[in-house]
C-alpha cells in the first residue's frame, strides 16, 4: 500500500503599513500564488522588470529560492539591500516573514 503524500504547507507572514496577515502556502510555490488570498502583495510585470513587488525579508531568507538571473540583475541595478527580493521571482520552501513598504491604495 502506498501512502498519499501529505501537503507540506508553510507560513508566510506579511507586514504592510496598513495591515498584517498570515497565510499558508504549499512549500515550493511562488509568492505570486498568494495573489488570490491577499491584496498586500502587488504584481504588475511578473518578469522582474518593474519592482512593484519588492519586499524586505524580516526572517526566513534561507527559506526562499536563490534569486533568478533576472531578479539578481534588477536588484543590483536598483542597488537593493541584500534582504530585499522580488515576490514575482521567489519560491518559498519554509516559513518566512516579509515587509512591504507603502500603502497598497497608493
Amino acid at each position: 500500500m502506498t501512502e498519499t503524500p501529505t501537503r507540506n504547507d508553510i507560513k508566510v507572514d506579511i507586514e504592510r503599513d496598513v495591515a498584517q496577515e498570515s497565510h499558508s502556502l504549499r512549500a515550493g510555490l511562488g509568492l505570486m500564488a498568494l495573489g488570490r488570498k491577499t491584496e498586500l502583495i502587488e504584481y504588475d510585470c511578473k518578469e522582474a522588470d518593474c519592482g512593484i513587488c519588492l519586499f524586505r525579508v524580516i526572517s526566513g531568507q534561507e527559506n526562499l529560492s536563490p534569486p533568478t538571473t533576472r531578479e539578481a540583475d534588477f536588484l543590483r541595478a536598483m542597488r537593493c539591500d541584500p534582504n530585499e527580493r522580488l515576490a514575482c521571482q521567489c519560491r518559498v520552501f519554509g516559513n518566512v516573514q516579509i515587509r512591504i513598504e507603502g500603502d497598497p491604495e497608493d
